[in-house]
């Protein structure tokens, strides 16, 4: 079991790594896209 154990966290921290880039890039991506203001809420 314990030679398993070092494999196994670093598969994690991998899988975490990626699912955390992965979401700040898309909240860059979504941050940088405004869609237009709808014609009844401007000014």
């Amino acid at each position: 079991m314990k030679k398993y154990f070092k494999p196994l966290l670093t598969v994690a921290a991998m899988i975490c790594s990626f699912v955390a880039a992965t979401m700040a890039s898309s909240a860059c991506l979504l941050f940088y896209y405004q869609p237009e203001e709808p014609k009844s809420l401007q000014d």
